[in-house]
């Protein structure tokens, strides 16, 4: 056994332990301790109980927030800006020209963040200006330009003192980093800490799309723990990451379904779901917020089509529609029982992390006779259990389709194994050819799975090989800090700039207590009162 090391592992938030939680587990286990220090403490309601759950069940793991940059200092302006623009100049190289919906969720926040935050009138017009010219550009040229000057800033921003001293109070051998990769990342400012401090830095990809539809990397570190070669690529070519630095682990968070057998028989799962038991069923699987804000239409336009279709073996199919975890507000008070034999399990969302809700959603995949959906991560977990998935291309998902890249992984020209239609008439006949068994095509899911979920075989699980590159990461020189000259020179540049962005926000406060005060002096006492 290796001598014991000490972990600090930044993670956005709490729920990405479901990545993560795995390889914790046995890095605690065999003696070593971690800390999880969360950028945000709860996004989505439950979260934190996954920590609690974890520090609980391994005494040498903890967990808390995450430090930020002090509120008055003027490199936290700087660093917002820099990082927001690098997410939104990403998208204007012509690889990502249909992706709209992405660079439209760029541009939106960016927005917010400029137009609608507390800056003074002038910089919002000049930001704005800017954000709209780039927002119209797709040009590879223009964007190398941009990002050369967006990387040179973003090193000249200084590693946060506050931070600095977060780090040595816990004294760790590694910096882990998950996922960096969110709107104009904070995170990393901890990379920056490390490098300053001389400690081997990791960057841990949680997710199959985290490299395609998100934003840039902004950091080479020593080590990035990726699922396979195709995300290996994504580091060269989109981030600027040499793929030496790349470490193929496979998926940890489909270990477990390896391994795991049903809970219930077919009969049981049916009668527990309100279906009908002599008959099969069809799960459909719901996407993000982001895929799909407006899917119970299409669920429903599904639903009519499928029982409109004429073919006897779908005509009085079960079908069960699963609501996303993230998105499940959208069908609160939608009744689909006016279609025989169809149900909306669960109707009030759940995160299928342990228990009834975990066995519940294996099972619905296990015992369903294929799965659909529009472009979610559960279409991979079906694949993992050997089912045949099918997707509509429908135009109110064009962007979100087509439009990303990692959609277009699960497609069959590029090795995957999704069954694609245009048309819900189509996608009808690929139904019935499916129950029919036409379409049973093992040995394709299998390879797919091989090579996008477990490059180092389907026996070889994913959890372990994080474990270890995360303790071998211990091991590892860190890349030297970038000389002081020419930190000096370019910090000389930038000091201005963020000492202005201080003052402009000082005066947008100044300015925005002014407006709400007068807004105050204007209503009657009543509507003050109310307010």
């Amino acid at each position: 056994m290796s001598e014991p090391r000490r972990f600090l592992f930044f993670l956005y938030h709490p729920g990405y332990l479901r990545h993560y939680g795995g390889p914790i587990r046995i890095l605690a286990e065999r003696g070593h301790t971690i800390h999880c220090a969360f950028t945000m403490i709860e996004k989505d309601e439950g979260d934190l109980r996954l920590a609690r759950d974890l520090a609980a069940e391994c005494p040498n793991v903890t967990w808390g927030p995450a430090p930020a940059r002090p509120y008055l200092d003027g490199w936290r302006r700087i660093a917002l800006l820099v990082r927001a623009f690098t997410d939104l100049v990403r998208y204007i190289d012509p690889r990502f020209e249909g992706s709209t919906a992405l660079r439209r969720r760029m541009s939106v926040k960016i927005k917010a963040d400029v137009v609608g935050g507390k800056a003074d009138p002038v910089t919002q017009r000049i930001m704005t200006r800017v954000i709209e010219r780039l927002d119209s550009t797709s040009d590879e040229r223009t964007a190398k330009r941009w990002l050369r000057f967006l990387r040179a800033a973003e090193l000249a921003i200084p590693a946060s003192r506050r931070i600095n001293n977060f780090i040595r109070s816990y004294g760790p051998d590694v910096i882990a980093v998950t996922p960096l990769v969110e709107y104009a990342s904070t995170q990393v400012e901890f990379l920056k800490s490390a490098r300053r401090l001389g400690i081997p830095t990791v960057i841990a990809v949680a997710s199959w799309d985290n490299l395609t539809n998100k934003g840039l990397l902004r950091f080479d570190p020593e080590r990035v723990l990726v699922w396979n070669d195709a995300q290996r690529r994504e580091l060269e070519e989109m981030h600027g990451v040499p793929g030496e630095k790349a470490v193929l682990t496979g998926a940890q968070r489909y270990d477990e379904w390896f391994e795991r057998t049903t809970t219930w028989s077919a009969e049981e799962l049916k009668e527990r779901l309100g279906l009908d038991a002599t008959r099969g069923f069809l799960l459909y699987t719901c996407s993000s917020p982001f895929i799909a804000p407006d899917e119970v239409s299409f669920v429903k336009r599904w639903v009519e089509a499928v029982r409109a279709s004429g073919d006897p073996e779908l005509a009085g199919i079960g079908l069960v529609v699963r609501p996303h975890p993230q998105n499940f507000r959208q069908w609160s008070g939608v009744d689909l029982r006016e279609y025989a034999n169809t149900v909306v399990r669960p109707a009030g969302g759940a995160q299928p992390d342990a228990g009834v809700a975990r066995s519940e959603f294996f099972d619905s995949i296990s015992h369903s006779a294929a799965v659909v959906g529009v472009n979610t991560s559960a279409m991979v977990e079906s694949a993992v259990l050997g089912k045949n998935v099918l997707t509509v291309l429908d135009p109110a998902f064009a962007s979100t389709q087509e439009g990303t890249i990692h959609f277009r992984y699960l497609l069959r020209e590029n090795g995957g194994f999704l069954l694609v239609a245009r048309t819900l008439d189509e996608h009808v006949a690929q139904l019935g050819d499916v129950i029919r068994g036409g379409a049973q095509e093992q040995e394709r899911l299998r390879e797919f799975v091989r090579s996008f979920v477990r490059p180092h075989g389907l026996d070889v699980a994913a959890a372990p090989l994080v474990a270890e590159a995360l303790l071998s990461a211990a091991d590892l020189r860190p890349s030297p800090r970038p000389s002081f000259a020419s930190l000096f020179a370019l910090r000389a540049v930038l000091f201005p700039a963020a000492l202005a962005a201080t003052v402009s926000v000082m005066v947008g406060n100044a300015l925005h207590a002014l407006r709400f005060r007068g807004r105050g002096r204007s209503l009657g006492p009543a509507q003050r009162a109310a307010r």
